[in-house]
């Protein structure tokens, strides 16, 4: 069925790899990815202390996670306080709130002193990546990184108002749940900085940010104010701007969305050019995606031009999705719900709802089986099967 296809391509929207390329052994930021701990055992919230190398500049404290958390606490891992999440590398990761609604909950933030001085004039690659709890009922902009000589020390709950230059573009709001999102820039050196904090340096009010949707699974309440899990957070030298190769995403765009750039031959009949169809989505997405508005347009035509056409809509999953409904229950359904999204996009354009049916099968059934980006953006899919 799939073989009337023009050529297939893969259009990349932005992808990185985080966890292969965190490297030890050239970051100044020492245990950047919160692995190593110290102390007694991690039972509660504020405790970023226990990561060796790690600290909160203000009186609140900042979070740590660890799967060796007593399951029953709130900082464990997966599931804790601020929703469910797994480390981006290892067991362990951090969390800080960047914003809170009318700035009733104090924000908190991340402090490490480097391995080294940065000297003047230098280039400095700075990265980290993140995710938003399922529980915030915000999504915010403005996490930036500072970095500067002194360590910072205030005996009060007040937010901190540094200058902030990484990365350069902070008004991305980060709202993605599901998978860690990249923040970086480069920093240009006064000379002798060795402390670097993160987290958000603007006024509440300047701060942008946007109302989330709790998750599908996730029954615990919605807090009002923006948490974010912080992960492999990096600072090395280097020689140019352009080394520092991570950008900032945006949602799902973090992956590939697999798309046709040719067109199905215009030669078949109706029926046969819908049985061809086949909608992509990015890793996590739920939604119709508007990069495939010209295909569904096209079986549109096709569905109102031959009346007796009947569809049902099956939809797939990649390995990664799969893997993660360990952790996300809500996440099982993911495959069907694609189905729906592309039934709704196809109802709301005028086709008889009574002539779709949907379909889910997980991802049990890839067209591609290399594990690549591009080949795993080809499992994530709609296909569209003709029914009598």
């Amino acid at each position: 069925m799939r073989t009337i296809l023009l050529p297939l391509c893969a259009v990349l929207t932005l992808a990185t790899n985080a966890q292969d390329k965190f490297d030890h052994d050239r970051n100044w930021v020492t245990n950047g990815d919160f692995e190593a701990v110290e102390g007694k055992k991690l039972k509660r919230a504020g405790g970023i202390a226990y990561a060796t190398g790690w600290e909160s500049p203000t009186k609140k404290s900042a979070d740590l996670f660890s799967e060796n958390a007593p399951v029953e606490s709130n900082v464990s891992s997966p599931k804790n306080l601020a929703g469910e999440q797994t480390a981006l590398s290892g067991m362990n990761y951090a969390g800080i709130r960047i914003w809170s609604y009318q700035n009733k909950e104090p924000r908190t933030y991340l402090q490490t002193k480097l391995a080294k001085q940065m000297k003047k004039d230098s280039l400095y690659c700075v990265k980290y990546y993140v995710s938003l709890g399922d529980l915030s009922k915000y999504a915010a902009g403005e996490i930036g990184a500072y970095i500067g000589k002194q360590r910072v020390e205030k005996d009060d709950e007040s937010s901190l108002t540094y200058d902030v230059k990484v990365p350069n573009l902070r008004t991305d709001i980060y709202a993605d749940m599901f998978s860690w999102q990249g923040v970086c820039g480069v920093y240009q050196a006064s000379g002798t900085e060795q402390y670097l904090v993160i987290g958000n340096f603007a006024a509440n009010e300047k701060t942008p940010n946007t109302k989330t949707k709790r998750p599908r699974g996730e029954s615990r309440p919605q807090v009002f104010s923006a948490y974010y899990y912080v992960d492999n957070v990096e600072l090395y030298p280097i020689k140019n701007r352009g080394e520092c190769t991570c950008e900032q995403l945006d949602k799902a765009e973090s992956e590939f969305i697999f798309s046709r750039k040719g067109v199905i031959n215009a030669n078949l009949k109706p029926a046969e050019k819908v049985d061809a169809q086949v909608f992509y989505f990015k890793r996590f997405q739920r939604s119709f995606d508007s990069s495939m508005e010209p295909w569904l347009s096209d079986m549109v035509g096709h569905m109102k031009e031959d009346m007796s056409i009947k569809v049902k809509l099956v939809g797939h999953m990649d390995a990664t999705e799969v893997e993660r409904t360990r952790v996300r229950p809500d996440l099982l359904t993911l495959a069907k719900e694609r189905a729906e999204a592309v039934k709704d996009a196809l109802v709301e354009a005028g086709v008889d709802a009574g002539r779709i049916t949907v379909d889910g099968r997980a991802g049990d059934e890839p067209v591609d089986t290399s594990g690549t980006d591009i080949g795993m953006s080809k499992n994530r899919r709609v296909e569209v099967e003709l029914t009598k």
